[in-house]
């Protein structure tokens, strides 16, 4: 049976076609492999049936792959890579085949990984209760295959904690220095996709820089960032954060709508001045997803904006994350921009396990996870008192 899918092969039987073809299994479930099919013959198939079958396969698509063929048991069938419908309809129609089914992925079966001695913002996303043990457990995969723009000061690549994960990607202020001279997307990054300091400790991080040394820019530049993202994204869902924020603009927040509608999770930070959320851009996009501030206590930060515009909350006072003026740097620091890059850690855990979800689907899994009610103190007017989570499961 070794040598019957082999070669060129000569139009020399036609495949006998059932009554009824069988269904195509699988088809819409999560980790399909486009165009790879597993198919089993019945298993009293003769192999003079199963080489007339093979035989005919290239009159309907004579560019196929077969990728293995397999004999032992009761199982004889093969894999197939083609991008012909007809002639998997054809198969499907077989009378000596039994299953069609498309080719999935699969992985390792991997336990928690228990990273000890976690900074308290990590450790809070895996808690449904306040306890701040230390401890936060996670996939030691969780990112992987994902990759969120970091639109900020940009990133301080050399850092350890990336692991050669983060990348410079553009600078919209100057050029050179393609570099982070100020610490805050460093550390935002960091929180992000850090090995020690992050939540998806296996995504990459690109860095968009569109603010200055002294953390300041314009939106006609942030603009120009979030411009690169949407040419450069690809075709799958992607992932932004922008820690940064201004006075209303209509045109910022049409920016950050049109990035969301061509794919990609624009997780905004709230702001840090107490006041409506609605009132500041980019937290006034209407596609936004939009981050409040938690503290130690599942309070919320004083400084922190509220109101209807906010969508979840997360931590954000003193967090501890990398830093720019060495590779081992590290600083600790507060506001909405640090709740931000939890929920698109967050996210990133999720689209890696996910990967096929779109931008709704992802906020939808991102607000279904989210623990209620737990931030003790006024949460604001109209904010939605939901706390970020996702544990390992």
């Amino acid at each position: 049976m070794a040598n019957i899918f082999s070669g060129t092969v000569f139009l020399l039987a036609v495949i006998c076609f059932a009554a009824d073809a069988v269904p195509i299994l699988g088809v819409k479930n999560k980790g399909v492999i486009p165009n790879e099919y597993i198919v089993k013959f019945h298993e009293n198939t003769s192999d003079i049936t199963v080489l007339k079958h093979a035989m005919n396969m290239r009159e309907y698509d004579k560019d196929y792959k077969m990728m293995y063929h397999y004999n032992f048991g009761g199982f004889k069938g093969y894999a197939i890579r083609s991008q012909s419908d007809r002639l998997i309809q054809s198969i499907a129609n077989a009378a000596e085949v039994e299953i069609v089914e498309a080719n999935q992925e699969v992985h390792a079966t991997q336990q928690c990984s228990v990273q000890t001695g976690a900074t308290w913002g990590l450790v809070r996303t895996t808690e449904r209760n306040l306890a701040l043990n230390g401890l936060y457990s996670h996939k030691g995969i969780a990112g992987e295959g994902v990759v969120v723009y970091v639109i900020d000061t940009g990133i301080y690549i050399d850092h350890s904690d990336f692991e050669g994960r983060a990348t410079f990607c553009v600078d919209e202020v100057d050029s050179p220095p393609e570099s982070d001279l100020n610490g805050h997307g460093t550390h935002v990054a960091g929180t992000i996709c850090g090995k020690t300091y992050g939540l998806a400790k296996k995504a990459k991080c690109c860095g968009v820089r569109v603010l200055d040394q002294n953390g300041s820019g314009s939106y006609a530049g942030v603009i120009a960032g979030i411009n690169w993202v949407g040419e450069n994204k690809g075709t799958s869902t992607a992932i932004a954060n922008m820690s940064l924020g201004g006075g209303k603009s209509n045109t910022m927040n049409a920016a950050v709508d049109a990035l969301v509608a061509q794919g990609v999770l624009m997780v905004v930070a709230a702001g840090n001045e107490a006041q409506d959320a609605c009132n500041v851009s980019p937290a006034s996009a209407s596609q936004a997803f939009v981050v409040a501030c938690s503290d130690t206590k599942d309070e919320m930060c004083y400084f922190s904006n509220y109101g209807t515009c906010v969508n979840i909350i997360a931590p954000g006072m003193s967090i501890l994350s990398a830093w720019i003026g060495g590779q081992y740097a590290d600083n600790t620091i507060s506001g909405t921009s640090m709740s931000s890059p939890h929920v698109a850690g967050v996210a990133a855990k999720i689209l890696s396990e996910n990967p096929s979800l779109t931008v709704d689907q992802l906020k939808q899994e991102i607000m279904t996870l989210a623990t209620s009610n737990k931030i003790t103190e006024e949460v604001g007017s109209g904010t939605d008192n939901k706390l970020i989570f996702k544990d390992c499961a």
